[in-house]
């Protein structure tokens, strides 16, 4: 998203110049965290299991058998929180984009991410992956602070977060795929 300023002036002096453009970010694409979780959802008419996609604290993408319109209100069942309630702002096919009422916690999405299986890397790389020890079974709280770390460190030097597993004697690995 930008916007164009004809007036506004940047720079100093006789090296000032009009402002082009400026940048802003795009709060719906942050944060949000590719999953692949099946859920339950809730129209005004029917009941239905559906797949998300993708999951920030703002809203969700969701895939579904279910007729239902941009627009309509649905409740959809989100892990440690049950029912959220959801507004359709646009569908494609079977594909829909949906906006919380009210915004979901970090934690929320973390908890979603634990639930996904984990992701596979694409064909073709060579691709190497770390695990990473967390904790044997984290509260949402440990999980949350250990994804904030995650992503002002290693993620912001290009390391992706695949997922995440648990092994028998309880301890959460996470999956990273290091950049090379």
């Amino acid at each position: 998203m930008g916007a164009f300023y004809d007036r506004k002036l940047v720079g100093m002096g006789e090296n000032a110049r009009p402002l082009q453009a400026e940048i802003f970010s795009d709060e719906r694409v942050a944060g949000r965290r590719t999953v692949r979780l099946a859920t339950q959802l809730a129209s005004p008419t029917e009941r239905a299991e559906a797949l998300i996609h993708d999951l920030s604290g703002q809203g969700l993408r969701l895939e579904t058998s279910v007729d239902i319109e941009e627009g309509e209100q649905l409740l959809v069942e989100l892990p440690y929180v049950g029912p959220v309630e959801a507004k359709v702002v646009w569908r494609k096919g079977s594909v829909c984009g949906c906006q919380f009422n009210t915004p979901v916690s970090q934690a929320v999405v973390s908890a979603a991410l634990l639930r996904s299986p984990i992701a596979r890397p694409q064909e073709g790389g060579e691709t190497s992956v770390d695990e990473i020890e967390i904790a044997v079974s984290p509260t949402l709280q440990q999980m949350t602070e250990w994804e904030i770390e995650f992503e002002s460190g290693r993620a912001a030097a290009g390391d992706q977060l695949l997922g995440f597993r648990q092994r028998s004697d309880g301890m959460i690995v996470a999956m990273v795929k290091k950049t090379n």
